[in-house]
């Protein structure tokens, strides 16, 4: 293992344990190495949060993006603080239509359209948060988050036999 995973995989575990200053360390010494690594804005991105800089981690996200136009990751969790606390759900609407033009993979989809719907909702689109809703796959989801998610988006926007169902699951 060389030392940028070594610090990388650290500061993950860290903040994972929710030691934010050990995994801002950790982070810090991943970005000396490797000044160009999208994975170690990314962690920057997660730390910052943790530690309640919005600003801060939102700029992290953004330059993994940068760096990498394709890291799905750094842009969901762009999105997600979009959506809560920054509630600037326009921005996350466009972050995870950009997730959905270079991704294939079901959980990243899901994850992007469940974004979209809660940022729908949340500004108070229900039209554009039900064509979304539309375009999910149905039956229940392997991820019991996802389930969660679908689950309340449908009650919120009154399908209560399929949320119910979802919520269930």
């Amino acid at each position: 293992m060389d030392q940028l995973t070594a610090h990388l995989d650290r500061g993950w575990d860290l903040a994972q344990r929710g030691d934010v200053h050990g995994a801002q360390a950790s982070v810090q010494r991943a970005i000396e190495l490797s000044p160009t690594s999208a994975e170690c804005y990314n962690l920057l991105g997660f730390v910052s949060a943790m530690d309640g800089d919005c600003d801060e981690a939102l700029e992290a996200y953004q330059q993994a993006v940068i760096l990498d136009d394709t890291y799905v990751e750094a842009m969901l969790n762009a999105a997600e603080l979009l959506v809560h606390p920054l509630e600037n759900f326009d921005e996350a609407i466009a972050l995870c239509s950009q997730v959905l033009d270079v991704t294939e993979f079901e959980d990243e989809i899901l994850d992007a359209k469940l974004l979209q719907i809660e940022a729908s909702l949340s500004k108070g689109d229900e039209s554009r948060a039900r064509r979304v809703l539309k375009s999910l796959p149905l039956g229940v989801f392997k991820d019991p988050t996802h389930n969660y998610l679908a689950g309340r988006a449908h009650f919120e926007l009154g399908i209560l036999d399929r949320a119910e169902t979802l919520l269930d699951a």
